[in-house]
């Protein structure tokens, strides 16, 4: 889409056509993208979920960093003495002034019905659509999408009043829709050459593996195992199941000791839910002894945004649009790996800014802050949540992300591991990488929340010796990548990245910013899930089961910390990249995508497969020694 920037004072409310207005500054404009079609103006009564953003000064966005590494930095002398809720909401308090001008301004308008968050920093209102044209003088309207009919209602330009301006630096709408991808089955076929040969197979061999149809694929039973069993005995490649990953990643000897302090969190959005029903057939088939303690039915949900949560079978609709796959995968992992941890999931409502792109016709952004908003006010949270929704970097507006980003380093300073998918098209959607700044300029596509800094990105892996970046030549699905163009690159990963570029010398030169913030920071198998949805079997890949994988396997880690009375890991990626041990390095295959090679994988940190897959009881070990300074005599060294 061409854009048209003039000095940005908050991100862009949708799309909008701007009218005359006194002491207003136009923030973005845009006109409508070959895959739109303009329809009729919006109805006036048509609700828009508004959440204003008030500014953080620069000073207060460093203490937070300060004060989220000095909590979460195995050297630091406050290592694991994570803050409170009351501390946070006091750091990052929006000024008086600011609240008093923005609702001085919203009032002007007549709107008083608003509600704000614990710090002052968010001011939300559900207006209907001739209230919110009125606040930023423009029009919306109805947008279908020329290839799937997609209905946006958005405006293409707006503007606030400058007094206003100094305060702001997001503003959020909601409503747009998703159709996700369907995903394949497979059956099984003879084992191919290269396997009964002993060799590593060729790109173009597994290639040839995945479009092979196939029918029935046996998954081993834990009954039929014995009581210490290998990969080999536990794992179908072709067919990956939780005991396959229990074994695989080492935690299958496990017993969780601290259910009653610990907990693990997914959430859903874009209409995602869990339905029990499956859940409970998937565990009844391969985690016999969760469906036996009730963990379909014992998960607490809540809802967010206007969220519901179907228990019914899928509407033929919402069967088409795979409504509920992502969220059967979320949970179904998780759960398979992770119990008897208690389980909590969001449901979310709504989606949030968007600019489109040539890859990202149709909004399928979610809607972050309905739901960071709401955790950053509890007083008791997970120890890890798993998201596994990604977005092309730049179809989110930069102030827009780097406010959810802050978000995610106010989890990790209250101890909270955020683990985020790193995408499932390799460093970018072939035909589709260029950017949206009008000059359709040649770059690969990092993924957002997962080039936030402060979150741990999680990539994917396939087969088991040796092990694989994972991509399947049946569908688009390529481990995601790259380097953001929105984040600088975090002293916590700069020798490792350092040492990556080296080897990798000019190679894609000018398609990506050496300088940010690179992912994945891990990967975990992310190929072939096993799962059961609308009733059905199937095989799912992607970054989106890679993500509950390894948040269940933080989960367990913080069992462990909490039994011994430690506290849990927090943010992960100062200790992970520190660690000496407990991470298998991957050095076959490579993130492809945008018609190019992509990033390769290599000896140490890659941008195909990060730091490698864990290895959860050296992980355990490492964590349990860690040193808490703060918990020792001072004399102590």
């Amino acid at each position: 889409m061409m854009m048209r920037l003039f000095t940005v004072l908050a991100t862009l409310l949708g799309y909008c056509i701007a009218l005359p207005a006194q002491n207003a500054r136009i923030t973005e404009s845009s006109v409508v993208a070959p895959s739109w079609k303009r329809l009729q103006p919006a109805h006036p009564n048509a609700t828009v979920h508004l959440q204003i953003g008030l500014k953080h000064e620069e000073h207060t966005m460093k203490q937070l960093e300060l004060r989220l590494f000095e909590v979460s930095d195995p050297k630091s002398y406050k290592y694991g003495r994570y803050v409170d809720k009351r501390e946070l909401s006091s750091l990052l308090q929006a000024s008086k002034t600011a609240v008093a001008t923005v609702e001085a301004w919203l009032r002007s308008h007549g709107i008083s019905a608003f509600t704000k968050s614990a710090g002052n920093d968010w001011i939300r209102a559900a207006l209907p659509v001739r209230k919110v044209e009125d606040l930023l003088d423009c029009h919306y309207f109805e947008f279908a999408n020329t290839h799937d009919g997609t209905i946006l209602i958005r405006t293409l330009e707006w503007s606030i009043p400058q007094h206003i301006a100094q305060y702001v630096d997001a503003i959020q709408p909601t409503n747009s829709f998703l159709r996700p991808k369907p995903s394949s089955r497979y059956g099984g076929p003879p084992p191919p050459d290269w396997e009964k040969q002993g060799r590593l197979p060729t790109h173009a061999e597994l290639t040839e593996e995945d479009v092979l149809d196939r029918g029935h694929l046996d998954i081993p039973a834990i009954e039929d195992l014995s009581v210490n069993p290998t990969v080999d005995d536990a794992c179908n490649r072709l067919a990956v199941s939780p005991l396959c990953m229990r074994v695989l990643y080492g935690t299958l000897s496990y017993q969780p000791r601290s259910i009653e302090t610990n907990s693990m969190g997914v959430v859903n959005f874009l209409g995602n839910n869990n339905n029990r029903s499956d859940i409970r057939r998937f565990l009844d088939l391969y985690r016999p002894d969760a469906a036996a303690g009730g963990a379909a039915e014992n998960f607490q949900t809540i809802l967010l945004g206007g969220a519901a949560d179907q228990q019914t079978a899928n509407t033929a609709d919402q069967f088409e649009r795979h409504m509920g796959l992502e969220g059967a995968l979320d949970v179904e992992t998780i759960l398979g790996i992770g119990y008897p941890t208690p389980l909590i999931t969001w449901n979310v409502g709504g989606q949030p800014p968007f600019h489109a792109s040539a890859n990202k016709v149709h909004n399928a952004n979610e809607p972050y802050m309905e739901w960071l908003n709401y955790l950053l006010e509890q007083d008791n949270l997970p120890s890890v949540i798993s998201i596994s929704y990604a977005d092309e970097e730049q179809t989110v507006p930069e102030a827009y992300a780097k406010r959810v980003c802050a978000a995610f380093a106010q989890l990790g300073a209250r101890g909270v591991s955020v683990i985020v998918a790193s995408g499932d098209e390799g460093v970018g959607k072939d035909g589709t990488c260029i950017t949206n700044d009008g000059k359709n300029t040649p770059r690969f596509m990092p993924a957002f929340p997962a080039s936030c800094p402060f979150v741990t990105a999680v990539g994917a892996t396939r087969s088991f010796d040796p092990v694989f970046a994972a991509f399947d030549g049946r569908s688009d699905f390529v481990t995601g990548g790259g380097f953001s163009e929105y984040f600088s690159r975090p002293a916590y990963q700069q020798t490792a990245v350092e040492n990556y570029l080296g080897g990798i010398a000019n190679l894609h030169e000018g398609m990506f910013n050496p300088r940010g913030r690179a992912i994945p920071d891990v990967a975990t198998q992310g190929y072939h899930f096993a799962i059961i949805y609308n009733g059905t079997a199937h095989l799912l890949d992607g970054t989106s089961g890679s993500a509950p994988t390894f948040a269940a396997i933080v989960a367990l880690l913080n069992d462990a910390l909490l039994a011994e009375g430690k506290p849990p890991l927090g943010f992960l990626n100062p200790w992970l990249y520190s660690a000496k041990s407990g991470l298998r390095d991957v050095t076959h295959g490579a993130a492809t995508g945008c018609n190019t090679t992509g990033f390769p994988t290599a000896v140490g940190w890659d941008a195909a497969t990060g730091l490698g897959t864990p290895w959860f009881p050296e992980l355990k070990d490492l964590a349990l020694s860690r040193q808490f300074r703060w918990a020792r005599p001072w004399y102590i060294v």
